[in-house]
């Protein structure tokens, strides 16, 4: 089945995983299902580094490093941070070819991207971008 199909059939699905559901109020990580969704968090918070955490759901890394992206998310809030789900996007998923990637946004261009699963690494890179 082609990405786009793919991506349309997931979108239809019934059960994403509930840590992709839109987060309750007061919440610190916003949710992304879609490109325009993702595109949009961007958008609205150019004054801010946005991190996004680009998933699947069937990745047992993903979910592994959740715990420490909101973990993160507190300790430097100064930052906006996405969970991207991968099932569920045609156009920003081009080019993430491992999960989890990580892709970092000042004032709507991205400045660094990684991939992997070890969190002093990602708290490094949010360190490194966090503007204090």
């Amino acid at each position: 089945m082609p990405a786009t199909e793919a991506s349309k059939a997931a979108r239809e699905a019934d059960g994403m995983p509930g840590f992709f559901l839109q987060p309750p109020a007061g919440f610190s990580l916003l949710a992304a299902r879609t490109d325009s969704e993702l595109r949009g968090h961007i958008r609205d918070n150019k004054d801010k580094t946005v991190v996004v955490k680009f998933g699947s759901s069937w990745c047992a890394h993903c979910h592994e490093m959740f715990p420490h992206f909101y973990r993160f998310s507190k300790e430097f809030p100064e930052n906006k941070y996405v969970v991207a789900q991968l099932d569920y996007m045609d156009v920003e998923s081009k080019g993430i070819t491992y999960t989890p990637t990580y892709t970092f946004y000042k004032q709507g261009k991205k400045v660094d991207e990684f991939f992997g699963s070890n969190p002093q690494q990602l708290r490094d890179h949010i360190w490194l971008h966090t503007d204090t």
